[in-house]
């Protein structure tokens, strides 16, 4: 081991360098052509393509034997650094400040020429570690946000990476030696490289997987649940029900003559209108109801702890919201009307069950004229009429 030199250990840290950075190139390549792209792709692509560019241009200048007065090296790990700053800042969705770090970054390059190599060092690993907590900070922010295990992997790698650049510093002020504090800061640059790779990788898996969730628990059209996503969402509050004997409603909405207003001004509008109608009922609801769209224009809402007088008197506020202010859509006011159908049930619920005896009571609102509401009981049926308009 003490045979090899250390331009030769230089060589072998820049070569696993390079290899990381053309697997990261040819990975990017692939997720590009992907239907759903990373967030910050286009900036981590250009981190990756720098950092392999960097890796031959520090190469080329260790095979052509001759030293250069610019220390290459720290200029490519000042700018790879820099980009990676704004690659994990904008998966953090932090904007501010990208120029003010690419004046830093500028500056402290552009010293290169001006430093001597002891004074080059010092700047350079007090810029990068100045990055590092910038990259701490904003890995926190998108892991509290998102939960996502890559960027705590990104955020570990910034934090070693800012306590090895302390450990070179140590080094060069005791000893002196600026070959083993370059070597140490270096070779810590390499695994940060990797690391980085991993926590990249491990932040598209992540996504992918969340993205994939959402595909199977809601709906893409108004953000709402789906039916599965409905079932998993009412889990506990079906079991707290089931436990302490408490009501539990469920309400269903459908829109009135809705193949009308896609015949009449598109499908475009329509859909427009089913998002209206959702973002209405999103509003008008508890935060611990459930709301959903089982249908084409469908909705439906699980009420916990929620009798069915309570449950008649929300849906009675849904009905006339809807019905007293027309739609505005594409600058066309549309009047749009809902028939709304309502169950209860008390201690376990059997949803399906549930949901059928609402969606009955939503037919009975229809053949009654539409615009009301109805339940179904063991009593007799009860039907709102609609309130008529001026």
């Amino acid at each position: 081991m003490d045979q090899i030199s250390p331009q030769s250990w230089a060589s072998i840290h820049y070569s696993l360098l390079f290899s990381i950075a053309a697997a990261q190139i040819v990975v990017i390549y692939l997720l590009n052509n992907s239907t759903l792209p990373p967030r910050a792709l286009g900036i981590y692509t250009i981190y990756f393509v720098a950092a392999a560019l960097c890796a031959i241009a520090i190469l080329l200048q260790m095979s052509a034997g001759t030293a250069l007065s610019i220390d290459v090296a720290a200029i490519a790990s000042l700018v790879t650094g820099y980009l990676l700053v704004l690659a994990i800042a904008a998966r953090a969705e932090v904007l501010a400040g990208r120029l003010t770090l690419g004046i830093i970054c500028l500056c402290a390059c552009m010293s290169a020429f001006f430093l001597g190599n002891r004074s080059m060092f010092l700047l350079e690993s007090c810029t990068i570690a100045f990055f590092c907590l910038l990259i701490m900070s904003f890995s926190i922010r998108s892991y509290t946000r998102d939960k996502n295990l890559g960027d705590a992997v990104l955020g570990f790698t910034a934090t070693i990476t800012f306590f090895g650049i302390a450990i070179a510093n140590y080094l060069l002020f005791q000893s002196g030696d600026l070959q083993e504090a370059k070597t140490v800061l270096y070779a810590l640059y390499s695994c940060a490289y990797a690391l980085v790779f991993i926590g990249f990788l491990t932040s598209v898996l992540s996504d992918y997987q969340q993205h994939l969730i959402q595909l199977a628990t809601e709906d893409p059209l108004t953000r709402l649940f789906n039916h599965r996503g409905l079932v998993e969402a009412v889990n506990v509050s079906l079991a707290v029900a089931a436990r302490e004997r408490l009501p539990t409603s469920a309400l269903m909405v459908d829109i009135d003559h809705f193949s009308k207003v896609n015949d009449n001004f598109g499908e475009e509008t329509g859909d427009q209108v089913i998002r209206q109608i959702a973002g209405i009922l999103t509003r008008m609801a508890r935060a611990s109801d459930v709301i959903a769209r089982i249908g084409g224009e469908e909705f439906l809402l699980i009420l916990p702890d929620t009798s069915l007088e309570s449950a008649r008197i929300l849906a009675e506020r849904i009905r006339a919201a809807i019905d007293d202010q027309p739609l505005l859509v594409h600058r066309q006011s549309i009047h749009i009307t809902v028939s709304l159908g309502i169950a209860c049930t008390e201690g376990t619920v059997n949803l399906d069950n549930l949901t059928q005896a609402a969606d009955r009571a939503m037919y009975l609102a229809k053949r009654g004229g539409r615009n009301r509401v109805a339940s179904v009981e063991h009593k007799p049926v009860h039907i709102t009429p609609a309130t008529s308009r001026a």
